[in-house]
């Protein structure tokens, strides 16, 4: 599984690394929208169970720069929302790529 270490968003680059026990104790990943880092759990994790808790901070990391107040809930939701229309449509991703000039 290929998660990138780094990634843009607003222009920002925010950094995703493994999470130790100690910052993770209670939870499957972390969004810290000060620092722009996102830590993930990841040993003894299902394949699915990662995508899925990197889509939710990833969704975490949009919703708290755009201040949008969503509950942790309608984050799960919507990550899991994305996870499914991506991959029941691989083609959609291809739409989001930059057009060549």
């Amino acid at each position: 599984m290929d998660i990138p270490d780094t990634f843009k968003l607003f222009q920002q680059t925010w950094h995703v690394r493994t999470g130790t026990e100690k910052e993770l104790p209670n939870e499957l990943g972390m969004c810290y929208v000060d620092s722009n880092e996102i830590l993930l759990r990841t040993q003894g994790l299902p394949a699915d169970t990662i995508i899925h808790t990197f889509l939710h901070e990833l969704v975490h990391s949009i919703e708290q720069k755009l201040e949008l107040d969503m509950t942790e809930r309608q984050v799960d939701l919507m990550a899991l929302g994305l996870i499914d229309l991506f991959r029941s449509n691989p083609s959609m991703v291809e739409l989001l790529l930059p057009l060549e000039e």
